[in-house]
């Protein structure tokens, strides 16, 4: 039986963007459940989507370090996804999904089992996110993405990883991983928030929307903290909290100068946390992870030591088709940060391409729409009867093609 539709979901560990094979675009949602203080209702998914009010959110994440760690939850966030936000019949339906590197055979097994018996999907595909990366980039008629072959920088949620591949297949030997993503990010700014303006510890999801908001990437260090310190930063800013009543989101604005004989500022009922170098300090632990005494080297030498990892003669080609995924790739300033940083390490004889598509956070869903239409997507799907028949051992089978 061939399913009706293919649904594709990118299933990542901060957020999930799901929808059918065609589309132009996802949807993209958290992936957690939440409950606000002292409300006994529980959002799922992208019910947090309407969720106007940010502040005093409890949130669960089904996700921990990249991997699904709580099965129950999982299923209910996608049971949510599959029936209220895409409305489809999943039994009449096929299923792209990725999964993360390194995937372990249990955790495999127990999306087989959740995808066919919980769900009844008719068939399935598992591809990395990094692959479906790069099918969205050979929109793009370059040498190197007609050869399959490029480097994929995935700044995610739990991880960044770069991704060597040729010949669309992963070279396993020369991934590199940095213990550090956007969860890192966000702690971090909590705790300096928290320490030297208003307590924002128990506000990670409030922080994580203050991140995205305010924060860049330095493309000179020592200068940016320079300005910093001067009475009339440029990089000051202030983020108005939510009060619940009329501001239930919260904005930036620019500090008001202070007025003489008047305290100035904001209203008094107000609340603003103020940020000045906290804004490039916390992205930079991307390219300094020993700033919080991570003994790893940066992403522009996590990109130069996966290359080395693979053979000479793909080097050149590597280099030449760079290409950023992942929610902390967006942080302004990013990209040529990562060139000023990488270039230096890289032969001069060799070009240096580094592609930042349009939207960062759903290439891979984009490249995974696209995918479903080619002869490789069929070679990869393990269909229901085949999971009935062979179970496990297909899986392992066709993930080899």
């Amino acid at each position: 039986m061939q399913p009706e539709q293919v649904v594709v979901l990118d299933n990542g560990g901060c957020t999930c963007k799901a929808g059918i094979a065609g589309w132009k675009d996802p949807i993209v949602f958290p992936n957690c459940t939440a409950r606000a203080k002292g409300v006994r209702q529980i959002l799922v998914g992208h019910q947090l989507l309407d969720k106007h009010d940010l502040s005093a959110l409890r949130t669960r994440r089904p996700c921990d370090r990249g991997f699904v760690v709580n099965w129950e939850l999982q299923r209910e966030i996608w049971s949510h996804t599959f029936t209220s936000l895409l409305d489809i019949s999943t039994t009449n339906s096929g299923l792209l999904l990725t999964e993360p590197l390194f995937s372990l055979p249990a955790m495999q097994d127990a999306t087989q089992q959740m995808v066919f018996e919980d769900f009844g999907f008719q068939s399935l595909c598992v591809c990395p996110a990094a692959l479906l990366s790069l099918q969205h980039a050979k929109a793009q008629e370059t040498a190197a993405n007609q050869a399959g072959c490029a480097l994929v920088l995935d700044a995610g949620f739990s991880f960044s990883h770069a991704v060597p591949i040729f010949s669309d297949v992963v070279l396993d030997t020369g991934v590199r991983r940095l213990n550090l993503g956007g969860k890192v990010l966000t702690n971090y700014l909590k705790e300096l928030v928290s320490y030297r303006s208003i307590n924002l510890m128990e506000e990670t999801y409030l922080v994580e929307h203050i991140k995205d908001a305010v924060c860049f990437v330095s493309n000179n260090l020592q200068e940016d903290l320079t300005m910093a310190q001067q009475s009339h930063s440029p990089h000051k800013l202030e983020y108005v909290l939510p009060d619940g009543l009329t501001n239930l989101t919260g904005f930036v604005r620019k500090p008001e100068p202070a007025v003489k004989g008047k305290s100035g500022g904001l209203p008094a009922k107000e609340l603003a946390v103020a940020l000045n170098n906290e804004r490039f300090l916390v992205p930079e632990l991307l390219f300094h992870p020993s700033d919080i005494s991570l003994p790893q080297a940066g992403v522009a030498e996590l990109i130069h030591d996966a290359v080395n990892a693979v053979h000479p003669d793909l080097h050149g080609l590597l280099y030449s088709n760079i290409i950023l995924s992942g929610g902390s790739s967006c942080c302004p300033g990013f990209k040529d940060r990562l060139l000023k940083d990488l270039r230096p390490l890289v032969p001069d004889h060799f070009e240096l391409n580094i592609t930042l598509p349009e939207s960062p956070v759903v290439c891979a869903w984009q490249g995974g729409s696209s995918f479903v239409s080619t002869p490789e997507y069929n070679a990869m799907t393990l269909t229901k009867a085949e999971y009935e028949e062979q179970g496990y051992d297909r899986l392992q089978t066709v993930s080899s093609v």
